[in-house]
């Protein structure tokens, strides 16, 4: 736009010295003894802008020719840059595809050379993983942490990550407890640190962990809790096993003392301690505040001293609940244990028209086999296969393992029709 403008005013000049040439073109007398040169003023003016124009020119060409090899590194390293961007995009395209070593060809061929070299690092070591070359791995990642310093922590949780789902937990959580210790204190490294030490059943780092992250709020509060949770369903087994079992539940919060899970977990310890009557109490006291089928199903593995005051508990639940097949399997259960098989058996068929659990097939099929019906038991024990199961192992493990060994209470010889 400036040239155009400029070259009209050359224009509009050149047209105006053209029409005062042409009414009154003037001269020009140049005298040097012994010689005189005369010229129309018109054409000297034309000279000497054609002479500014020539010297302008060759100013500029000069110019030119001394910044060329500067321009030129200038234009290959723009280019270099362009291509390693592009490289980058079409190295990350191949890495979501899945072709490892192709990916890491491309990332690693103009690595460091584009605008985004912590990413050109990044992927190509997540390249090399993939192809279980550990070592390029760890090259790729010492790359990136010297290529972006400023981006040392992304850098350290990638490693972290990556030494995760390669296997090599502990050089992962060494890396995790270092950025921990310096003070960063990112939802990634908390999380990622707290997941490795449950892993690992470090439970007493696990538990100064949680702490700490507690006050510097790094974990969301449903994170927190549910970690907060696992560290404490393990204290109450391994509690209860070195009989501390009451004494550890004393300590938690009140919140903790109302988790229905950390309830479960405490109540089967009672069971597995043959604290029964104290498990019955728990157990109902906890069933009078807050319904919970997990708790129901315990309170049938109960075995108090005082059977029948046990089942009438049930019984009246029932007025309230009777449609929950997690109370017909347990009322089947307490009346198995008072030796009243008729109501057991029409709550068991009750429960599994109403729940279809593999428990309660199963211990329908146990209680006919013990009455003589084999042929109705074969088909409990079918469809029980196809049946879904009642109980998360995770949520209440050992429970699996009583119910393995007395599915339903063991009927005495006297008791066999």
């Amino acid at each position: 736009m400036s040239a155009l403008i400029f070259g009209l005013v050359i224009l509009a000049v050149a047209l105006t010295l053209g029409l005062v040439a042409l009414e009154d073109p003037g001269y020009v007398l140049i005298s040097r003894s012994p010689y005189e040169i005369e010229i129309s003023l018109a054409l000297l003016v034309l000279g000497i802008l054609l002479l500014l124009v020539l010297l302008y020119v060759l100013v500029r060409l000069a110019s030119r020719t001394f910044r060329a090899p500067r321009d030129l590194g200038r234009w290959r390293a723009q280019r270099r840059h362009a291509l390693a961007d592009q490289a980058t995009l079409s190295g990350y395209a191949r890495l979501i595809e899945g072709e490892w070593e192709e990916a890491e060809m491309v990332l690693s061929k103009r690595l460091g050379q584009g605008s985004t070299p912590l990413l050109q690092c990044l992927g190509a070591a997540y390249a090399a993983q993939q192809r279980n070359d550990l070592d390029a791995r760890d090259r790729y990642l010492t790359r990136a942490r010297d290529c972006d310093p400023a981006h040392l922590v992304a850098v350290e949780i990638t490693r972290a990550r990556l030494l995760e789902r390669a296997g090599q937990t502990d050089e992962a959580r060494g890396v995790l407890e270092q950025l921990h210790e310096q003070g960063v204190h990112r939802h990634a490294v908390q999380g990622m640190l707290a997941h490795l030490l449950k892993a690992q059943q470090d439970w007493p780092a696990l538990e100064k962990l949680l702490v700490e992250t507690k006050r510097s709020g790094a974990l969301p509060r449903a994170e927190l809790a549910a970690l907060r949770q696992e560290l404490q369903t393990h204290r109450l087994g391994t509690e209860g096993e070195s009989g501390g079992l009451s004494v550890h539940w004393s300590r938690l919060s009140r919140r903790e003392r109302r988790n229905p899970v950390l309830q479960g977990v405490h109540a089967r310890g009672l069971i597995n301690a043959g604290e029964m009557d104290e498990a019955e109490r728990f157990l109902r006291k906890a069933l009078r505040r807050r319904w919970d089928g997990e708790l129901v199903r315990l309170y049938g593995h109960v075995r108090s001293s005082r059977t029948e005051e046990q089942l009438r508990h049930a019984e009246q639940w029932a007025a309230n609940h009777q449609e929950d097949p997690d109370l017909l399997m347990t009322l089947a259960r307490l009346y198995l244990e008072n030796h009243d098989r008729d109501k057991a058996r029409s709550h068991l068929l009750e429960a599994v028209r109403r729940g279809g659990s593999r428990e309660g097939y199963l211990e329908l099929g146990l209680l006919l086999e013990s009455m003589g019906e084999s042929d109705k038991a074969l088909q409990c024990y079918r469809r029980g296969l196809q049946a879904r199961e009642s109980t998360p192992v995770e949520k209440i493990p050992r429970l699996q393992a009583e119910r393995a060994t007395e599915l339903v209470p063991v009927l005495g010889p006297g008791d066999q029709s």
